[in-house]
This record gives C-alpha cells, structure tokens and sequence, in this order.
C-alpha cells in the first residue's frame, strides 16, 4: 500500500510577484502569490491550512494549521482562483 506523501512547498519569485506552489509528489495541490516577500511564511501556513482542513494527511499540515495566528498578511495575497483569471486574461 502507498504511504500518503508529504506536502511539499516551493517558493519562486516570477515577475514582481512571490509564488507558493504546494506540491503531493509530482502534483501541484494549490498556488498561493504575494506581493512582499515578508508574506511569504503566511501563503505557505494557508495553504496547508486549507490541506489540513480539508482533509490531507499530513502532520506538517496539521502543525502548520495549529500555528497559524489570526494575522493578515501587510501587502496583497493573490489565492489560486484569481492567478488562474490572470493567466487566462494574457
């Protein structure tokens, strides 16, 4: 039987932006960006709140998700749906 993999996060700057990809082995599960890099601890604790909350095995998830404080990020945060409207608008 196939052990669940652990998520993974890669962090990339493209153009003037901040992108977090989380990655399950080979497949990327969400995208969160960010204008400032000192938003970048906060995409990548949402997005593995969300994992966690909606149903991923993962205890780095689940701590990640235990750690997240009710701060908001400083500058803008772009969530999955709005790159995916931007990447179709070029």
């Amino acid at each position: 039987m196939n052990e669940p993999q652990e998520p993974q996060i890669n962090v990339v700057k493209i153009a003037d932006r901040w992108h977090a990809r989380l990655l399950i082995g080979d497949e990327v599960r969400d995208e969160m960006a960010c204008k400032l890099q000192c938003d970048i601890g906060w995409i990548c604790r949402e997005m593995l709140r969300w994992y966690d909350k909606l149903g991923g095995q993962s205890e780095f998830a689940a701590s990640a998700r235990r750690r997240q404080i009710s701060c908001k990020p400083v500058g803008k945060v772009w969530y999955q749906n709005s790159l995916e409207v931007l990447r179709t608008k070029v």
